[in-house]
């Protein structure tokens, strides 16, 4: 390898070649900056250092969308079979699930239990049954412990960790309430008292959630609050209380159990993340397991 070669790979940043794949794939700044979790002109400065790198714009705004030029079209397929070589080269050739003996905690809040943490541990009970999952609530403490890198995984979104943590958005959900069949909600008596008249129940380690929920119903009665899901449907059963949650979550729920529920359009759709200790996919099963989980999330909010 010639000097001028070795310098070439010097000023190569692996960084630029990961977002230069991005943009080529969706073409779009602000869409590339949510999957790469960066803000908006953090992106746009890696793309003025990618237009010097390649000596080419690269892309041409059209609308709201990005085209690409004629040598970007032919560098496409070499930028996307080098990263998945580079993710390759890191990568061990073999991992043996069942050989895995480790505990991996991960938070959450109550909302996640029935759906997101179940569905994964059916995944580990067929492929990976010597795995341990320590559930922790979702709080301040824990968040601090997951930038720290003392807990390894949250459902759910993580406040700016100065690059300690990775997070990705799975996409956005809607809200519904649920309760029971019988509840005034849904009769069709013309006397029925208003939705802000029937009190709620607040789920819990959904602090995120209930901040919205807050917001849009100020005027609802508190029944129960921080209460387990387990205690939650056991009161909806005898009472007039509501549970508001999101959509996929609510639905399940309302199948499996003796309630029906409501979408409620007047809440904003939610944001559905998943954070984790920044590196932690450099460890082959992690990176198995984070790609499980995110698959499980954007199953379900599907």
């Amino acid at each position: 390898m010639g000097d001028s070669d070795i310098t070439k790979l010097r000023d190569l940043d692996l960084n630029l070649l990961k977002t230069l794949s991005v943009l080529l794939e969706h073409k779009h700044i602000s869409r590339s900056a949510e999957l790469l979790f960066l803000s908006q002109p953090a992106v746009s400065k890696q793309l003025t250092k990618l237009r010097s790198m390649f000596n080419d714009p690269l892309f041409v705004r059209s609308g709201n969308i990005l085209l690409l030029t004629p040598k970007a079209e032919r560098i496409k397929p070499k930028v996307h079979s080098l990263c998945e070589q580079v993710k390759q080269l890191v990568i061990p050739d073999e991992l043996n699930l069942r050989e895995i003996k480790i505990t991996v905690s991960i938070m959450f809040s109550d909302y996640g239990s029935p759906h997101w943490i179940c569905r994964l541990l059916r995944e580990l009970h067929k492929e990976a049954p010597n795995v341990t999952i320590a559930c922790k609530e979702w709080s301040k403490e824990n968040i601090n412990q997951l930038i720290k890198g003392e807990l390894n995984i949250a459902l759910g979104p993580i406040p700016a960790s100065n690059g300690q943590c990775e997070s990705i958005k799975l996409g956005a959900v809607t809200t519904s309430f649920i309760a029971r069949n019988d509840h005034p909600l849904f009769s069709h008596n013309v006397d029925t008292s208003p939705f802000s008249s029937f009190p709620l129940i607040r789920i819990s380690g959904s602090t995120q959630y209930q901040k919205i929920y807050s917001a849009t119903f100020p005027d609802n009665p508190i029944m129960l609050d921080q209460a387990s899901m387990w205690l939650a449907l056991d009161t909806l059963k005898y009472s007039n209380a509501v549970l508001i949650g999101p959509t996929p979550v609510m639905r399940d729920l309302a199948h499996a159990e003796e309630f029906q529920y409501i979408l409620l359009n007047q809440v904003p759709n939610i944001d559905i993340c998943m954070s984790w200790t920044s590196g932690l996919t450099s460890d082959l099963f992690y990176n198995w397991l984070i790609d499980t989980m995110i698959k499980i999330g954007r199953d379900i909010i599907s």
